[in-house]
């Protein structure tokens, strides 16, 4: 029996996901407080809200980078409203989409190098398969579920189908 495609389990992942955060982000726009919502954090020691859908996001645009090969620069992230991070997410789900999966499927075990890690990042040799299953996917979804856990910390409406939801459906077809 047949594998699973790397694009499906990857870019497919990443639409759902970033989907998600979106609509999460939507609902808790709606809420009184929502304008100091980008600086929350769960805890002091850990980042804020708009540092949570920035790494979501650049984990996406990593994914197309290195397993689609598209040349681009990681966004900068200078969100500072609920909008702003919307606005991210529809920009992050419109670059996954462009990705045509023949660009992606077949490099499970294809040598790759990422460059990771801080400033400067690093380079890293590991294959398709690695790179999302060990890195980008990990990071993906810690992210997302603490800006979930911090929205739900302040107060916004939001339950584990408001989460799981995007998860459930097909992208649409052009």
């Amino acid at each position: 029996m047949a594998g699973v495609p790397l694009y499906d389990t990857s870019i497919l992942t990443l639409i759902h996901g970033t989907t998600s955060l979106r609509d999460i982000l939507k609902k808790a726009s709606d809420h009184p407080d929502s304008s100091t919502f980008p600086q929350v954090r769960l805890i002091d020691d850990m980042q804020p809200l708009t540092f949570q859908i920035r790494v979501a996001s650049n984990m996406a645009e990593k994914a197309v980078k290195y397993l689609a090969g598209v040349d681009l620069e990681l966004s900068e992230g200078k969100e500072q409203t609920m909008a702003d991070m919307i606005a991210r997410c529809e920009t992050t789900i419109k670059l996954l989409s462009s990705v045509d999966p023949k660009a992606v499927n077949g490099k499970e075990s294809e040598t790759l190098t990422v460059y990771l890690g801080g400033s400067p990042p690093k380079p890293f040799e590991m294959s398709g398969k690695e790179f999302v299953f060990g890195h980008v996917l990990p990071n993906f979804f810690f992210h997302i579920t603490t800006a979930y856990a911090i929205l739900r910390m302040k107060g916004v409406p939001l339950g584990k189908m408001d989460y799981l939801t995007p998860f459930m459906t097909l992208p649409a077809k052009d």
